[in-house]
């Protein structure tokens, strides 16, 4: 009764916002803590955020060039200084304390009309690709398709590559992902590279984060600060080549939740932060599965980051015993690789939430106790129009 009320609540005093795209609002490849909010909200409001495409929105269907690129990012100081990334944000959430959980509902998103993907040969996971190249894609979003190639047809599945709240003033020294290079993860002090992933989500790059899912993330500056940005059209598991299918949005619409209910203890106790508490590190959950999140510049170590908080994630809401667990995982769990290309690897457990329906035990991490959202319908017999996108080289 209580959580129906606290939903009732929420529902008639929630809001709406929106906010543009614009110098302002927009930042390159950093999460930078001294950056003013771009709106305040309260816990149940909803944001709508325009996206800008990669390097400041300065990519030009069918006109943009690997060298205008690689322009871009001398002139930038892309990488080492900070991430190619254009953010909108920050967002700030009332009430929202570090140890607290963020709950982000991904409601819509509004594609623009056209993306690209960038060959990188020294990006990618693969060296013998040695020539740059951009392939443009125009998008048919009335079928929610693209053609790649004539004849094959692909399926639209829009999921923002990045959706951040602020790190940690420790990050990266303080977090076991080993990423050695302490410039890439903080050049400045409160200033954050978007490139690499970490607990507070940021470019996790995680192909499920779709319309109809939810991102729990750990609170470790006060109002949380969330930005979005990387905004994909579509991407695999792995992104290899180092893009997704990247573009921007005329909007995605965010709604938070802060959760009291549940605390991240890595936040402030570090004994906590190498699989000790799940709740530590970003949890995605949709309409059919948890995915559980390990990261570390180590596919193996990540793996096993991602088993450990699966395993306490277990514990604590299904009560099985640790040994149960991993056993669990080891029939159950699907271990995916995320994102092989930013420095800090992400390979995320699936666990079905239909084999607990029967338990009695937790069935969803959401505000109000039941999950509320539903994914965006497929149509199979959608249908392409011809390509209106070039390669450059």
């Amino acid at each position: 009764m209580k959580w129906i009320l606290f939903l009732a609540a929420v529902s008639l005093c929630a809001k709406t916002y929106k906010i543009a795209a614009t110098d302002e609002t927009v930042t390159l490849g950093l999460f930078d803590l001294n950056k003013p909010p771009v709106v305040k909200v309260q816990s149940g409001d909803t944001v709508t955020l325009e996206t800008w495409n990669s390097c400041l929105h300065e990519m030009v269907f069918n006109k943009t060039t690997p060298a205008g690129v690689a322009d871009f990012y001398t002139k930038n100081d892309i990488q080492k200084r900070r991430g190619m990334h254009s953010l909108t944000g920050p967002v700030y959430v009332e009430g929202a304390e570090p140890g607290d959980v963020l709950e982000i509902r991904v409601l819509d998103i509004q594609l623009s009309d056209w993306g690209y993907n960038f060959l990188s040969p020294t990006q990618g996971i693969l060296s013998e690709f040695t020539k740059p190249r951009i392939k443009y894609f125009k998008f048919d979003k009335e079928q929610n398709t693209t053609e790649f190639s004539k004849g094959i047809c692909l399926h639209l599945k829009p999921f923002p590559g990045i959706i951040a709240v602020c790190p940690p003033l420790d990050w990266p020294q303080g977090w076991p992902v080993d990423l050695q290079e302490a410039w890439m993860g903080q050049p400045a002090e409160g200033e954050f590279n978007s490139v690499p992933p970490g607990p507070f989500a940021g470019n996790l790059d995680q192909p499920e984060l779709q319309v109809g899912s939810v991102l729990f993330v750990p609170v470790f500056q006060k109002g949380a600060l969330v930005w979005t940005g990387d905004s994909h059209a579509m991407q695999s598991n792995g992104e290899i080549d180092i893009t997704a299918l990247e573009t921007a949005y005329e909007g995605i619409s965010l709604q938070f939740f802060v959760h009291k209910d549940l605390k991240a203890q890595g936040v402030a106790d570090t004994t906590k932060r190498k699989g000790a508490d799940a709740f530590t590190w970003p949890i995605i959950e949709n309409s059919t599965h948890w995915m559980i999140v390990g990261l570390n510049v180590d596919l193996f170590e990540a793996m096993k980051l991602a088993s450990r908080n699966a395993i306490d994630f277990l514990v604590k809401t299904q009560k099985l015993s640790p040994e149960e667990s991993y056993q669990f995982l080891s029939l159950v769990g699907d271990f995916e690789i995320a994102e092989a290309v930013n420095g800090i690897k992400n390979v995320t457990v699936h666990l079905p939430k239909n084999v607990f329906s029967k338990t009695g035990n937790i069935q969803t991490l959401c505000a109000g106790g039941k999950f509320p959202l539903k994914p965006k319908p497929v149509n199979p017999k959608a249908t392409c129009q011809p390509q209106e996108g070039i390669t450059i080289e």
